[in-house]
């Protein structure tokens, strides 16, 4: 029994992405640019056949400019002068008058003055060759329409005078540039024309009517505003007389008079908070005078207080005592008395007729000083009942007062609104009217606010306008050259498929080899005939060229692999049919035998198809069906290849079975590869495509090694993603991927970086 592959990893200890996209970094650019070198080329033809056209079908005509300046020094003047309110240019303005003086508003009127709807250079055909050319086509184009009745019936009712200035209108505007110079006010007018004298009047009627239409947009915007500020002041004074009135009538309805500082009774109010106020002190003070008068009455002539203080220089503070000159001069003379008494009696005694005589004036004193304590004392009551009668009527006063004001609190509060909707729309009066007479102003001095004006008039050029050529096809050209790279670049990205070895490398992590696209040799067999040699012996026949060589490369893994782990069976696989694996199967058998002399056997397990029988040993009857069914016949069922001395196992089948997996993975093809193991050093198997049948799945397991082929510029990356994700068990065992049939010019493209001397040990 033979050695059966059960050591290899399972399909879900690992996962593989097949999903990557094509990767194109700086080097593939390049590389793609130089295998695809003839979309470059290609568009620069092509940007130089338009850039001849163009010149050829563009005429060349005169151009004269002229320059606009937009001022601003009146503006800032009459801002300065309070004059207007405009505010001055800025970039953004400055850019739209470009615009303003390429519209139909400026043109069309010039084109009206001109006359230039009759004048042949506007609206007649082209006097160069290509322009009358497209003339032509389009005049034909349209008696063809009218002929077969396609012609709009928009262009049937349009007036013949209409069309000729619309036309007019739009040949000026092609020949009509309008930009800025580069001082950012500046704006240059330039027309082209066959007549110089006529490109300059063109050009100067254009800024011409440009400063007109804007002095006249100025014009027409101060009176529509002075017209409309004038009805917004009738209305506004009227709305001012009605808030008024309505503000006075209801005054008058609520009896609110208002003295400019605010209503009478709020006034008279305060006033009389401050009366009362000031009647309260004087009631304290008189009682206060009165309590006083009081107590000094009680304490005797002797001891009172002769004395009255004034605080602040005004009335008397509650601290006052008795101010008055008489009764201070009779307490002063009884007090005298009272110690000249003393003085005497202490001398001559109490019995003298001089100390009674001074008691009886005395005692006459004290009467008078009592009779004036009394005198004051009824004043004092007096001024203290005044006091708190002026008190009490004052305050009687306040309270009518203050309800009287509590009761027209709403009626202020209505007033209110109606004087502040009064003052406002008097104040909105006042600066509408203010408004009116400073346009009225400008209007009756006639100031032209204007801010352009012409800096230099166009004059008729000397020379007629370069339309350099140079720069065209260059531009041409180089525009080309970049769309077509662009095309390049893109047609490789949409392709999605493998054109280099180390892409393949990169997506797939497997090593790969590129082979050249051969074809069959052809030997000569008479003077006038020649016979194709068979592809299947190409290394036989070309042992030095560039596919053997890449073979042999393989073969060398394959000679590695069976050194290090005794293989033998080697499978050749690919994603679909017709990617080559016949012909790389069968000229790596014939290389092995060739080089080395091993024993190698190739056998057709491809029952689908059968191509490597049919270019090998296309008539056979018997093959590996009846090696199956009797793998001791191995040796009798095999073709050997004459000039190789390639053992051929065919597959001789007239129709497809239907269990072809089955067969292929069944104990008896186990038995067959265990004989054929003893009988051969190498046995190559060519294997139905991975994506068409599942023949990989069953037969893998009796199978060391595999070879997977790509065809180069043809099979899709994802679908060979996609392949080796559908058959992940056989990726361990790869012994690489050889990307078939390159195109010879795009590798030696490719493969430009490695110089000429690459290529010497290649022999065709």
């Amino acid at each position: 029994m033979g050695t059966r592959n059960t050591d290899v990893p399972l399909q879900s200890d690992y996962a593989y992405a097949f999903t990557a996209g094509p990767a194109l970094g700086t080097t593939d650019i390049l590389g793609t640019l130089r295998r695809g070198w003839r979309f470059p080329v290609f568009g620069c033809l092509i940007g130089l056949i338009l850039a001849v056209a163009y010149i050829l079908s563009a005429p060349t005509l005169y151009r004269s400019s002229a320059r606009i300046l937009l001022d601003r020094s009146l503006d800032r003047y009459l801002q300065t002068n309070k004059i207007i309110d405009e505010p001055s240019f800025d970039d953004a303005e400055i850019g739209s008058q470009v615009y303003i003086l390429s519209s139909d508003s400026i043109v069309v009127p010039v084109v009206r003055s001109m006359n230039l709807a009759h004048d042949s250079e506007f609206v007649g055909p082209p006097k160069t060759r290509g322009g009358q050319i497209f003339w032509d086509i389009n005049k034909l184009i349209k008696i063809v329409k009218q002929s077969i009745g396609w012609n709009d019936d928009a262009d049937a009712t349009v007036d013949p005078d209409a069309i000729l200035e619309r036309t007019a209108v739009e040949t000026v505007l092609k020949r009509l540039s309008v930009y800025r110079e580069d001082v950012a006010n500046v704006i240059n007018v330039t027309f082209e024309s066959e007549d110089p004298n006529k490109a300059a009047n063109i050009a100067n009627v254009l800024a011409d009517s440009y400063v007109a239409s804007t002095l006249d947009a100025k014009f027409k915007s101060t009176n529509m505003v002075s017209q409309w500020l004038q009805d917004r002041l009738t209305e506004l004074k009227a709305q001012t007389i009605d808030a008024d009135r309505a503000l006075q009538n209801y005054k008058i309805a609520n009896n609110l008079v208002n003295t400019g500082k605010g209503l009478l009774s709020s006034e008279q109010l305060l006033a009389l908070n401050t009366q009362l106020t000031n009647a309260r002190i004087a009631v304290a003070e008189a009682k206060e005078r009165l309590d006083r008068i009081h107590r000094m009455a009680g304490e005797g002539i002797t001891t009172a207080t002769a004395t009255d203080t004034l605080v602040n220089g005004s009335r008397p503070s509650i601290n006052f005592a008795l101010n008055n000159n008489d009764l201070v001069k009779l307490r002063s003379q009884y007090r005298d008395l009272a110690a000249r008494a003393s003085e005497v009696e202490a001398s001559v005694g109490s019995g003298h007729i001089a100390v009674i005589k001074l008691h009886k004036q005395m005692d006459a004193l004290r009467a008078s000083i009592q009779r004036e304590e009394q005198r004051i004392t009824d004043a004092y009551a007096n001024e203290y009942q005044i006091a708190q009668a002026r008190e009490s009527e004052l305050a009687v006063t306040a309270a009518r007062l203050v309800g009287e004001t509590e009761t027209n609190s709403h009626a202020q509060v209505t007033m209110r609104e109606l004087e502040s909707s009064a003052d406002t729309l008097r104040n909105l009066y006042n600066n509408f009217l203010q408004k009116y007479k400073e346009i009225n102003t400008i209007q009756t001095q006639t100031i032209p606010v204007q801010n352009a004006r012409i800096l230099a008039r166009a004059a008729p050029p000397l020379h007629k306008s370069s339309r350099k050529a140079v720069a065209v096809l260059a531009g041409s050209m180089m525009l080309g050259l970049f769309l077509g790279a662009g095309a390049a670049v893109a047609r490789e990205w949409a392709a999605d498929v493998f054109r280099t070895s180390k892409i393949v490398e990169q997506v797939t992590d497997i090593r790969c080899v590129i082979l050249p696209m051969v074809k069959a040799k052809r030997k000569r067999t008479a003077w006038f005939r020649t016979k194709s040699k068979p592809i299947e012996e190409f290394v036989l026949d070309a042992p030095y060229s560039r596919f053997t060589e890449t073979l042999r490369d393989v073969k060398a893994l394959i000679s590695t692999a069976q050194r290090l782990h005794g293989v033998k069976v080697i499978g050749v696989v690919s994603s679909v049919p017709k990617e080559g694996k016949t012909t790389i199967a069968v000229n790596l058998a014939s290389l092995m035998i060739a080089s080395s002399g091993t024993r190698t056997l190739i056998i057709d397990s491809d029952l689908h198809l059968r191509l490597l029988t049919a270019a090998l040993a296309p008539d056979a009857r018997e093959g590996l069906i009846e090696a199956l069914d009797d793998p001791s016949r191995l040796a009798t069922l095999v073709f050997k290849q004459q000039r190789s001395g390639l053992d051929v196992l065919p597959c001789a089948l007239s129709t497809r079975i239907s269990n072809a997996a089955e067969l292929l993975g069944s104990p008896e093809m186990e038995q067959l590869l265990v004989a054929a193991r003893k009988a051969y050093d190498c046995i190559i198997i060519e294997i139905a495509p991975i994506m068409s049948v599942v023949d990989i799945k069953m037969i893998e397991r009796f199978i060391d090694r595999f070879i997977f082929v790509v065809e180069w510029g043809q099979t899709k990356r994802s679908l060979v993603l996609e392949a080796l994700s559908e058959a992940q068990i056989i990726r361990e065992r790869l012994i690489g991927i050889v990307l078939n049939k390159a195109d010879p010019l795009a590798l030696r493209s490719i493969e430009a970086y490695k110089g000429d001397r690459f290529k010497d040990y290649y022999q065709e």
